[in-house]
């Protein structure tokens, strides 16, 4: 029965800290926004501020980069772990999981460079 209650009491605690990260995040978005501006000691910038940063080369990067450690995961599991049932299901879901990101990635056009 303490259990019950314990868990009820974090669940609320962290669902109360949720709501207050979310009322905070949306009153301070609108106090910074020139946040994103250049600054000079005050000046009005006079050139631009670097080279311009390609967002979908850094969304193929992250991608790489998580679904990569996954395969690696997926490669050594059998070497560390006797292979039962159990970790063949592992395995089976990461696959399925690396699957489905791909291909939910592909669809919704996050895939394509141009």
């Amino acid at each position: 029965m303490k259990l019950l209650f314990y868990s009820l009491v974090c669940l609320v605690l962290l669902l109360v800290l949720c709501l207050v990260v979310y009322v905070i995040s949306f009153s301070l978005e609108k106090s910074f926004e020139d946040k994103g501006s250049s600054f000079e000691c005050g000046f009005q910038p006079f050139s631009g501020s670097g080279f311009t940063f390609s967002m979908p080369f850094f969304v193929i990067s992250l991608m790489f980069l998580l679904f990569d450690v996954e395969i690696l995961l997926v490669c050594f599991y059998p070497l560390f772990y006797s292979f039962s049932f159990y970790s063949s299901l592992v395995i089976w879901l990461v696959l399925l999981f690396v699957l489905l990101a791909t291909l939910f990635e592909w669809f919704k056009g996050v895939l394509s460079w141009v």
